[in-house]
């Protein structure tokens, strides 16, 4: 059985569209054992200058294996992650960049080249970013960009050779949309996609 990391950043709980369609997924995958991490319950902070200072100490000791980089282990110990979170803001919630933080370990989880240019050092091979979206999205107007997928693609490959992929519902908030009839679409995706997810 191989290890898929989900990592929930789903806010509104079992009220959530986006965790509703990250499930629709999950479900299927063929010979996948899930290791759910629901990134509300930690309520992570982003980092200040103490955490700072206490990773950058640990990690010039080389000591990865305590309990201060177990979210980086737990990442680059998967065999892929599924992580979902509502558009937020043209991006992700905060909980997700500042889970984030603590996946990007310099050292641990991926390092530089004699050249300066960072290379991945985690192994696993998909990367998929799930995600609900209210209106439209459109990356050549600045104020429909959506950052949040070009923001997680580089963080895959920053820290991994993964295959990245986006499966997204939007438009449901817009007046006359059918809000029911695009999940069911999304989730017919998720339907296809968890079927060769590990081609």
């Amino acid at each position: 059985m191989k290890k898929i990391l989900f990592v929930n950043g789903c806010i509104r709980g079992t009220q959530s569209r986006t965790l509703r369609l990250a499930q629709r997924l999950i479900r299927q995958i063929p010979n996948a054992n899930i290791d759910v991490l629901a990134l509300p319950a930690l309520r992570l902070t982003p980092y200040d200058a103490k955490d700072i200072a206490e990773r950058d100490a640990l990690a010039k000791v080389g000591a990865f294996s305590l309990p201060f980089f177990a979210l980086a282990n737990q990442f680059k110990n998967a065999d892929a992650v599924v992580l979902a979170c509502p558009f937020w803001d043209l991006s992700v919630p905060s909980m997700v960049r500042n889970y984030l933080e603590r996946v990007c370990v310099t050292g641990l989880t991926f390092h530089y080249s004699e050249q300066g240019y960072p290379v991945g050092d985690c192994g696993i091979s998909r990367f998929v970013y799930v995600t609900t979206r209210g209106g439209l999205t459109d990356n050549t107007d600045p104020v429909l960009t959506d950052h949040g997928s070009a923001y997680l693609l580089s963080i895959c490959k920053l820290l991994s050779g993964a295959r990245f992929d986006v499966l997204a519902a939007e438009g449901l908030d817009i007046q006359g949309n059918d809000a029911e009839a695009l999940l069911r679409q999304a989730e017919t995706e998720a339907d296809c996609l968890a079927q060769t997810f590990w081609d």
